[in-house]
């Protein structure tokens, strides 16, 4: 598995800190996933449009 680093606000990051006990790391793969997903949806529907 591959790992990679993402940049926060110090704002954005104090109030992730208010939630210890959610996995954060977790919630930004789940939502990376998820955008992966709609990018290749809208994807094959252009294709699909353009034929």
């Amino acid at each position: 598995m591959k790992r990679f680093t993402v940049s926060l606000p110090d704002e954005l990051k104090k109030e992730m800190e208010n939630f210890p006990d959610i996995n954060w790391a977790q919630v930004a793969k789940d939502s990376i996933e998820k955008k992966v997903h709609m990018l290749e949806e809208f994807e094959q529907f252009e294709r699909s449009r353009d034929n």
